[in-house]
């Protein structure tokens, strides 16, 4: 696998427009991978092959101690001294080692997802069962301040378990909104039928997921829409009540009554479409 391609796709996905931390990470990296190779230091692995996030940790710790440090080989002349002094390193280390824990777990997952031949809810189950490796390079994370052992694991597996829902839905869905067909992914929302906080059992369910685009989703999120029994679309009293213009027509009046597109394996759960149908405003 190309980690360095995967780890470009991961840092830059969060990039503030801008901002030049995604592009400096990189080449901070790129010119840590260039001291592996020269210096017994760091032994004799190329970065970008490294796997393991105790690995990471390590070069973590050492960059941490040593990268302002006059002499120090990341202060070396074929090195802008910037990245030392400024501790671009480091930063960059704990990155991809969020990255690097990130991109393991959710694979594990997607493996799990794709073999696995059983209902949505067993498959959330078994979801849910997995641990995360190492949550070590997640340290110094705000969300975690004050917090350790279990109760680290359990914000992290939160956090990745809706990056992962969002990767199953999409999946399901083929990156298209299951209404419109729209398939311009920055627009798509993995929208929660019953919600995250509400439904434990149900966080990594395929069939508590649909694939809508952002007006849709707020709708769907707000009770203003929801599906029947046959997966179609419903308007809520209100949304009907309070709008008649022609962009009304267009987003919603136009495909009350149409069907969803097909999933991949995981129709919506009928239950929990009528639960959240009960509630339309």
């Amino acid at each position: 696998m190309n980690y360095r391609a995967a780890y470009v796709r991961f840092v830059f996905a969060d990039n503030v427009s801008g901002s030049n931390k995604a592009g400096s990470y990189v080449k901070a990296l790129d010119y840590l991978s260039q001291m592996m190779n020269r210096s017994a230091l760091f032994g004799s692995s190329h970065f970008w092959s490294i796997e393991s996030s105790e690995r990471v940790q390590q070069l973590y710790d050492y960059a941490l101690e040593n990268q302002k440090e006059e002499g120090s080989i990341f202060l070396h002349d074929d090195f802008p001294p910037s990245y030392g002094k400024n501790r671009y390193y480091s930063a960059a280390l704990r990155s991809y080692g969020q990255f690097l824990v990130t991109h393991q777990y959710e694979e594990t997952l997607w493996d799990v997802y794709q073999r696995s031949e059983v209902s949505g809810v067993d498959l959330a189950q078994a979801l849910a069962e997995h641990s995360i490796s190492s949550v070590v390079a997640f340290e110094g994370d705000d969300l975690l301040s004050g917090r350790s052992g279990k109760d680290i694991e359990r914000v992290v597996k939160n956090r990745l378990g809706q990056s992962f829902f969002r990767r199953m839905i999409l999946s399901e869905y083929d990156s298209k909104c299951c209404v419109t067909g729209l398939d311009i992914p920055e627009v798509l929302r993995a929208s929660h039928i019953a919600s995250w906080a509400s439904d434990k059992d149900n966080r990594l369910n395929p069939a508590n997921g649909l694939c809508l685009s952002a007006t849709y989703d707020a709708a769907f999120d707000r009770h203003l829409i929801s599906f029947d029994d046959d997966y179609r679309m419903m308007l809520g009293p209100s949304l009907r009540d309070q709008y008649s213009n022609e962009a009304f027509k267009n987003y919603f009046l136009d495909f009350e009554g149409s069907q969803i597109a097909q999933p991949r394996r995981f129709w919506p759960d009928r239950s929990l479409l009528e639960s959240h149908r009960n509630k339309l405003a």
